[in-house]
């Protein structure tokens, strides 16, 4: 990856507040912000059990469909 596309996606990350960085020199250090991976993390779980839940919900509702039309 060029340095420039690098830097782009760690601003990104910077303005999201998922880290934060400092330069010295020609070194830059990155530190992740534990607390708000975790918030994204819990983000994350909460939506996967949506989707699940969602899902589970349509693949119940297809199966009764396609009994109602085995039955015709």
């Amino acid at each position: 990856m060029a340095l420039p596309s690098f830097m782009k996606h760690v601003r990104v990350l910077e303005m999201t507040g998922l880290i934060r960085s400092s330069k010295s020199g020609r070194i830059r250090t990155c530190v992740l912000e534990q607390e708000k991976l975790d918030a994204a993390e819990r983000w994350f779980a909460d939506q996967r059990a949506t989707w699940a839940s969602r899902y589970r919900n349509l693949d119940n509702l297809l199966e009764e469909l396609k009994g109602e039309g085995d039955e015709r």
